[in-house]
Order: structure tokens, then C-alpha cells, then sequence
């Protein structure tokens, strides 16, 4: 088991990886009961095909291979996975794919990092936390956006993701930094050296083509994924290593895990 506290950034997107793989046997088992039972149709129908093909072309061989196909056929539409499910996967991959790059922040920025988390109060408010970073720098509230394939645009001060600004979306990323800044300073403010905390949004852009960044839109980093470990290591350090330690520890016990 590994020390609590300590760094796991193996661990990020792992329940939208556990979501994927429950969704895919679930699916997978409705899929095997579909086809199977459909098979009292299309089974006499691919032989009913292959049958004519073997007599129309008086090639017995011909007829088999055209059931087989058409049998072939049916098993690939029907187990092909749907796109929603695929992207789960994608999502998780792009997760893990963050945590590899705030990774080396440990090595070379003496970071702490916690990955796929979850902010619950007692007012009821509660959201998700894919990445904090706890850095000498400061804490940075990171968000994993898988958009390979999405027509991803970054106009001046806005975002647009297929046509649609995003401006909601960074709102409520600065919303949750806000209401994760007050808890954790809350949480430590036994440590003098810490005083108030300020938690700064970034977005991890997982996309082709873009250009531009870091860039700041809405208050929010947008940053592609491997400019991260640059962007958030700083010369000029806020706390001791002691102190971001302490931090680390008070955001393990505030940030349970997915």
C-alpha cells in the first residue's frame, strides 16, 4: 500500500477508468444477449444469402464465404463499442496524461500533487478534483480536457470548443478555486507561515493545433499539457519546503478520494 501523503500520479483518472470499465461489461453483456437472441433472424438469413450466392454463381465455396461474411458482419456492428463509452477511456487517458507532466514538478519544483478527488462541504456544495498541485508556489486547481477531435479555438480572450464559448464552464473552474482557496485556509490555519491560501485555476488542453498559450482566458491558465511542469515551477518560492508539505497533508485529509 502505498505512504499516505505521498505522490500517486498513477492514480489520476481513476474512476472515470473504473466508470469505463463497468460501463463496457455491462455493455458487452447486453450486446452478447442482443445478438445471440437476434441470431434466430439474421442466422437463417445469412445462409438463406449464402445459399443463393453458392447457386447464383454455381460455386459452392462462394456461398460459404458470403455467410461467413455476412455473419462477420453482424458480430462487428453489433460489439463495436459506442462513442460515448470510448471516450470515458479517452477522458481517463487524458488525465493520466496531466499527472505524467505535474510528475516532474516533484522531481524539479518540489511539489505535491493530488489526483481524482473530491470536495465535499457541509453547505452541501461539492464538486470533483482531478489534479491540485501543492507547489512553493503556490496551489493550482487543474482540469484535464481531452478535445482531440473537437474544433478547439482560442480567439483572443475566449474559447470556443465546437462552435460554443466556454465562458460558463471557466466560471465555475474559478468558482471552485475560490471555495477550495477559503477551506484550505481554513484547514491550515494553525501554520502562520501558510496564511490565506490562493488557489489558481489552469486547464490542461488535451487538442491538436493549438497555438497560443499559456494564455489567461476568464481568469483561468489554459495551457497545453506539457507546458505545465514549466509554468507552474517558480525562482521566487512563497512557502519553505516544510510548509508545502504541511499543505499537502491538510489537502490529503480535505480531498478524499473518487
Amino acid at each position: 500500500m502505498a505512504r499516505r501523503g505521498a505522490e500517486q500520479p498513477h492514480q489520476a483518472g481513476t474512476s472515470l477508468r473504473a466508470q469505463y470499465e463497468d460501463t463496457r461489461r455491462q455493455w458487452a453483456a447486453r450486446q452478447r444477449r442482443s445478438v445471440w437472441l437476434s441470431a434466430l433472424w439474421w442466422g437463417p438469413a445469412a445462409v438463406l444469402f449464402g445459399l443463393l450466392a453458392g447457386i447464383g454463381t454455381r460455386y459452392a465455396l462462394f456461398g460459404l464465404l458470403v455467410t461467413g461474411l455476412v455473419v462477420a458482419a453482424v458480430i462487428d456492428v453489433g460489439f463495436r463499442h459506442p462513442q460515448s463509452m470510448d471516450r470515458l477511456k479517452e477522458r481517463a487517458d487524458a488525465e493520466a496524461g496531466t499527472a505524467r507532466e505535474l510528475r516532474l514538478l516533484q522531481v524539479r519544483g518540489g511539489a505535491r500533487s493530488l489526483h481524482d478527488r473530491f470536495y465535499s462541504a457541509t453547505s452541501g456544495e461539492s464538486f470533483e478534483v482531478e489534479h491540485l498541485v501543492i507547489s512553493p508556489r503556490g496551489v493550482f486547481l487543474v482540469d484535464s480536457k481531452e478535445w482531440h477531435g473537437f474544433d478547439v479555438r482560442l480567439l483572443g480572450l475566449d474559447l470556443f470548443v465546437n462552435h460554443v464559448k466556454q465562458d460558463t464552464a471557466m466560471a465555475a473552474m474559478r468558482a471552485n478555486a475560490a471555495t477550495l482557496a477559503k477551506a484550505l485556509t481554513e484547514a491550515a490555519g494553525g501554520n502562520e507561515e501558510v496564511g490565506v491560501v490562493d488557489v489558481t485555476s489552469v486547464l490542461s488542453v488535451h487538442a491538436d493545433g493549438i497555438t497560443g498559450t499559456p494564455r489567461v482566458m476568464y481568469g483561468v491558465i489554459v495551457v497545453r499539457p506539457e507546458q505545465l511542469p514549466e509554468l507552474l515551477r517558480s525562482a521566487y518560492p512563497r512557502w519553505s519546503a516544510a510548509t508545502t508539505a504541511h499543505l499537502a497533508s491538510v489537502a490529503e485529509v480535505l480531498l478524499p478520494a473518487r
